[in-house]
């Protein structure tokens, strides 16, 4: 049985097998993409040519009119059969027939019918690289393979500082930092794996970082309530810091940053953030909700401009504007929502209010992440279904799937990859399954295993009581141990048993043995939890806390640049001692 990621529109399975020699003869279209050359000889590492007069081809690929992005591929006792419309459809179905040469005998593959096509055309992935952890960048460019394989085509990466600015470099500091020619390279390796690299720069809200510097302090609605970034706590760093936008020098000190973060990407779009802009008004204690209804408007008219000389259209959060509904239909021509919502508990189907308005709307669920020492596989799991399914029945353009790192994101990267891949299929085709099906097929193509356990490993490390899996810990976020100590003491049990599975999987292209560790350390730090809830000897849980930190220290250096560590340390790992 074949299970791929997203699950195919139809598969029909079919009588016979295809043996295909090790160095295909390869027959693509005429000015086929180079794109799509590179991407054969990946598969085929033993390929030599390819040639468009080949007679007798093993793989033939045709260009035949279709729905953007679709595909067929055909597999005969003869041949392979792939048509698409375009260089994507192309693409992705040589994405599908790398997953089932990996579920097969490696030159023997079955006879099948795939017919293919996305129902939205934007499906993406949103990281936060501003709270801690930045990571490097052969880190991303391996992510961004797994994106395009799972037939991700739009990634954001959201950016409040962490950029080499020329005309301020204080903006980074001694932190870790993008350069422009980073991301430039980030840029063309998105487009080679045909994704679209669009920038994302809050440039209203959470500005935290700029403007706790002292040239700007007095910039902002409200000023930042410690004496410096590197003195405020993790929380005071998340809250508020709103730029005052009517200020001639805050547009300038804005100008001068899009001036030189836009040109880094090629994408006609640019995402200006403008979520959680609480201390909008602040300079104006009388101002009416029109008045800032007015403000926000105007900022965004201000960012508009701004974009349009460097030939993008805006993406913004959609909760302002319904806080203040008097905005939308005064919204700068093309602006694309971005609907959010990250718990069970939210109103999924808020995203009308923008689309009844036929305003591009993109709904965007969580992996649920942050301020987790596991991520909430279970929450994204049931977050991402309902917004997947309202926002298609309702007429959103797209999902865009986020992980945030509140907190210095100490979470586990590879703990993201459930809700990643769920992502990743629903927004290919909102009716896909997303539970059984879904979790063999993870297993399967992330982690090659024959059985859904990796998927039900997390589950169960995704599914703890927040007294286990706060991050930072429960005691330093005055969570009280549940009443009932069954669920603490089943964790307690069994968490090393999770890491062991964790540890003992064989590595694959998608998952390897760092990310094993990673997610089996991530099982001892929720063993630690129980054992803080369970109220264990501080002798034990101190030493618990030392080696967990010893084995978390080169784990982050192996993928993320290491000043982000520091804040971990201190605001995480000591704090802690001191508790204990």
């Amino acid at each position: 049985m074949l299970n791929l990621l997203p699950t195919p529109q139809t598969l029909r399975l079919e009588s016979g097998a295809l043996t295909l020699p090790p160095a295909p003869a390869i027959r693509p279209p005429p000015a086929t993409d180079p794109r799509i050359t590179k991407t054969l000889h990946e598969l085929f590492p033993a390929l030599h040519h390819i040639a468009t007069r080949q007679p007798a081809p093993d793989i033939l690929l045709e260009t035949t009119p279709a729905p953007p992005e679709s595909y067929q591929l055909r597999i005969t006792p003869r041949h392979i059969h792939i048509t698409a419309p375009d260089a994507a459809g192309h693409f992705y179905a040589l994405q599908t027939l790398r997953q089932i040469r990996q579920q097969t005998a490696p030159h023997t593959l079955p006879c099948l019918t795939i017919t293919d096509a996305p129902a939205w055309p934007l499906r993406g992935y949103y990281l936060d690289i501003s709270r801690g952890r930045i990571p490097r960048l052969e880190t991303l460019k391996r992510r961004i393979r797994l994106l395009a394989s799972l037939k991700i085509n739009h990634l954001q990466l959201y950016f409040e500082h962490p950029f080499r600015f020329q005309f301020d470099p204080d903006i980074a500091g001694a932190d870790d930092a993008y350069a422009p020619r980073d991301l430039q390279t980030l840029d063309t390796f998105c487009r080679e794996h045909f994704i679209e690299l669009v920038p994302s720069f809050t440039c209203f809200g959470h500005l935290g970082r700029i403007l706790s510097l002292p040239a700007y302090r007095h910039l902002a609605e409200a000023e930042f309530p410690a004496p410096s970034w590197e003195d405020a706590t993790w929380l005071q760093r998340l809250r508020g810091a709103t730029i005052h936008s009517r200020d001639p020098e805050a547009q300038q000190l804005l100008r001068n940053i899009l001036d030189e973060f836009l040109p880094c990407f090629s994408s006609p779009r640019f995402n200006l953030c403008g979520d959680e802009t609480h201390d909008l008004g602040r300079r104006t204690p009388h101002a009416t909700p029109a008045d800032l209804a007015r403000q926000y408007t105007d900022h965004l008219r201000f960012l508009h401009r701004e974009a349009a000389r460097h030939g993008k259209t805006l993406m913004l959060w959609g909760d302002m504007l319904l806080n203040y509904p008097d905005t939308l239909p005064a919204l700068p021509d093309n602006s694309t929502i971005l609907d959010w919502a990250y718990f069970p508990s939210n109103n999924f189907t808020k995203c009308h209010t923008f689309t009844e308005r036929n305003l591009p709307t993109i709904v965007c669920p969580s992996v649920r992440g942050f301020g987790q020492i596991f991520n909430a596989v279970e929450e994204a799991r049931t977050v991402i279904t309902a917004y997947a399914r309202t926002g298609h029945q309702h007429g959103a353009r797209g999902l865009l799937n986020t992980d945030w790192g509140d907190y210095g994101h100490f979470n586990m990267p590879p703990a993201a990859l459930h809700g990643l891949a769920l992502g990743a299929q629903l927004a290919w085709n909102p009716a896909n399954d997303p539970s059984a099906d879904f979790d063999r097929a993870f297993s399967r193509v992330i982690f090659g295993a024959p059985t859904p356990r990796p998927a039900a490993l997390f589950s169960q490390a995704g599914s703890v009581p927040p007294a286990i899996s706060a991050w930072p810990f429960a005691p330093l976020k005055n969570i009280p141990p549940p009443q009932d100590l069954s669920p603490v003491v089943a964790v307690a049990e069994q968490a090393p048993a999770w890491a062991a599975e964790f540890e003992k999987l064989p590595p694959t292209e998608w998952a390897d043995e760092t990310d094993h560790a990673q997610l089996a350390l991530a099982c001892r730090f929720l063993h630690l939890g129980a054992q803080l809830a369970l109220q264990a000897p501080p002798s034990t849980t101190r030493r618990q806390l030392d080696e967990l930190e010893k084995a978390y220290t080169p784990l982050w250096f192996a993928e993320s640049l290491p000043r982000g560590l520091l804040d971990i340390h201190a605001r995480g790992f000591e704090p802690l001692r001191k508790w204990l």
